[in-house]
Order: structure tokens, then sequence, then C-alpha cells
């Protein structure tokens, strides 16, 4: 999966392999993916972790679901990842909050500063 998976949750994970997978040519479109408990064992992670995953590239438009048939690589999946995927918001988060300390300390230096 790759280093740029270092901090995202299991499912997210999974779902940037499935990505990079389809992104590579290792699944193309109209591919069946294999069954959610081999691709849960194959990720070593939980049913629930893969359903999650599985949902999450299904909203994003990589994969297709056809009941009582099997989940496919959408005809056309996107060509690049989601804008702004959860890890990004995780990331510009951690950055607001650590400008928000570095804000804080400095007003707090100010405020003494004028007693």
């Amino acid at each position: 999966m790759g280093n740029g998976t270092a901090g995202l949750a299991p499912f997210e994970r999974v779902a940037a392999a499935l990505r990079e997978a389809v992104s590579s040519g290792r699944l193309k479109p109209r591919d069946r993916l294999p069954s959610n408990r081999v691709l849960a064992e194959q990720h070593e992670v939980s049913l629930p972790t893969l359903q999650r995953a599985v949902a999450l590239l299904q909203e994003e438009g990589w994969l297709v679901s056809r009941a009582s048939v099997g989940v496919f690589v959408a005809d056309e999946p996107p060509t690049e990842a989601p804008i702004m995927t959860l890890a990004d918001v995780r990331h510009a988060l951690s950055e607001l909050r650590s400008a928000v300390a570095t804000l804080e300390k400095r007003l707090d230096r100010l405020e003494a500063a004028d007693q």
C-alpha cells in the first residue's frame, strides 16, 4: 500500500489500495472484484471495514455494485483521487490546531507584556 497511507484508518488504507489498483491498471474497468470476504482477508481487515471501504469507493465512482452479482470496477472510474480525502481533512485540521496554539501563545505573551 505504500507510505502515503500512514495515519489512515484501516478502511481508508483499503480504499487507497483499491484506487491504486484501478489507477495502475491491475484492476480494469468492468473487472469483478473478489468477494468481500476474500478482499477482507487479502487486506487483513474485518468484513465491516472492507464493506466501508467498498461503500466509499462506490460513492466516489470507482466501483459499482450489482445485486446478486458482485462489485465491479466502474466503466469509467475517476481519473484521479478525490480532491480532498478524509486524510487530507485530518491533516489540515492538525495544521490548523497547531497554528491556533501558536497564535494563542503569542497573544498570551502580548497580553502579559501590556500588564
